[in-house]
């Protein structure tokens, strides 16, 4: 099957996500990290690319980029190949260590770029490995809100947080934000964040309600539409999930989307 052409972005800003190859873990140790960090170093002082946000987990990589495609696509292929080797020769195998071509979206908007960092940067915090995005190591967070400035384009990091007046307060208020949009992710962990959305959406309804369990969402018909269109605009999960998290009947949950 033919690969579809990548978008090109207006703006030249792209999320970038890779992740193991058979779902394999990328980094076993932290030295790999710091191998695949030097690499992006490496493209960014050639000043091919502005690396303006990133974070390596330990099965997945999220990077955000300003460049043209093709020159992003080549700095890319370029760190993959210089990593696979490496690591093929530390561990003694062959074969890909990422998972197919990596994914990319294009990001066209001042608001949704914002966003995208912020979801990078919380992406530690949602995979409960840190209580905060400060407390881990391998993002780009703490170069914006400290005096380092390590990879991050002193160009990219001065229009990002102009953005927030320059203020590493607002800059750290708007981290504690929920995300309203979905970014590329591994569809595993999405799976799990719309679940967990979805749960926070019907706790909240419930406490304004004054309800102890949602199934009691059936007994106030007002509350459990309301719940219910949230869910079906918000989290992106089918009406059978949303059925069986609300204790309602799939049927009541076509006939509330009929509304919509």
């Amino acid at each position: 099957m033919t690969r579809g052409a990548r978008e090109e972005s207006e703006t030249g800003y792209y999320h970038i996500m890779m992740r193991g190859n058979n779902r394999e873990m990328i980094f076993n140790q932290s030295e790999e990290k710091q191998y695949f960090m030097e690499q992006l170093q490496h493209e960014a002082d050639k000043k091919k690319i502005s690396i303006v946000a990133y974070c390596l987990m330990d099965n997945h990589v999220h990077i955000l980029i300003h460049a043209d495609l093709q020159t992003m696509t080549e700095v890319i292929k370029s760190i993959n190949i210089k990593f696979a080797r490496k690591y093929n020769q530390k561990y003694n195998r062959v074969g890909h260590v990422f998972q197919d071509r990596y994914k990319s979206e294009v990001i066209n908007t001042e608001e949704y770029l914002l966003e995208a960092i912020r979801y990078i940067h919380n992406n530690p915090v949602k995979a409960k490995m840190v209580s905060k995005p400060s407390d881990y190591h391998w993002s780009s967070y703490r170069s914006y809100t400290g005096k380092e400035c390590k990879i991050i384009s002193p160009e990219e990091k001065y229009m990002m947080m102009d953005l927030f007046s320059g203020s590493i307060e607002e800059f750290k208020k708007f981290h504690l934000q929920d995300d309203t949009k979905e970014f590329l992710e591994i569809q595993e962990d999405l799976e799990i964040q719309r679940e967990e959305k979805a749960q926070k959406i019907i706790a909240e309804y419930c406490k304004q309600y004054n309800i102890v369990e949602a199934k009691e969402l059936n007994n106030r018909k007002d509350a459990l539409e309301e719940v219910v269109i949230e869910l079906i605009n918000t989290s992106n999960l089918s009406h059978r999930r949303i059925s069986e998290l609300t204790g309602t009947t799939r049927g009541t949950v076509h006939r509330i989307a009929k509304k919509l």
